[in-house]
């Protein structure tokens, strides 16, 4: 696990939310990296350097700092996104706003959870995060969709268009390094390059 400076946020004066966004942010990275199964709540307790019955006082089990990890996660995709419906963009720019202000949020802020493993959370918490993440894939088809009818993206499949690039953008969780060579807009602007342009309608489709 790499060394920022949350592994010794337990060591000053923190107050109680800042030391519990820090357990999130470890637990989603451990997640990400690991797998839901491989993580025990122990690691993440040795990873701060406190007891597993200290971080209890952050989270209450593992199955309820998974749902929060995910909380986080969609409350920053949430808020991207209402500010790119609110937009007069076309729906190409939309696409870009999107995925630059989520890859650019989640990497700057610190790991966020993949929503793949969300089907392990009980009924209510399961029901809940699903909710939330079925809602964010039907604005982002809409988007396409939306796109498609101005002209500015190509005639393609909108849902399974959205399921690709949601692929591709969770699976940077897994291998971006805050400390390695690539900065979070040299990442974003790769996506934009290789993705978000390749959607773009081509003049001889009106042929």
């Amino acid at each position: 696990m790499n060394s920022r400076k949350d592994r010794n946020v337990f060591d000053k004066r923190r107050d109680h939310d800042i030391k519990r966004e820090a357990v999130l942010h470890i637990a989603a990275e451990m997640f990400n990296k690991r797998g839901y199964a491989a993580t025990s709540l122990d690691e993440i307790a040795k990873h701060f350097g406190i007891s597993k019955t200290a971080l209890y006082y952050y989270v209450k089990s593992k199955p309820a700092l998974l749902q929060m990890c995910y909380e986080l996660t969609l409350n920053l995709c949430e808020q991207v996104m209402q500010e790119v419906l609110a937009s007069d963009a076309s729906g190409i720019e939309k696409i870009e706003t999107y995925f630059r202000g989520v890859i650019s949020g989640v990497l700057k802020t610190g790991p966020v959870a993949i929503v793949h493993e969300f089907a392990i959370l009980p009924g209510e918490a399961y029901d809940h995060i699903h909710r939330r993440a079925r809602l964010l894939d039907s604005n982002l088809a809409g988007i396409i969709e939306e796109g498609i009818a101005d002209g500015s993206i190509a005639a393609v499949p909108p849902k399974l268009t959205e399921l690709i690039l949601m692929g591709a953008n969770n699976w940077i969780q897994r291998w971006f390094n805050p400390e390695g060579e690539k900065s979070v807009e040299e990442v974003a602007d790769c996506f934009v390059f290789l993705f978000v342009n390749g959607l773009k309608s081509r003049p001889d489709e009106a042929d």
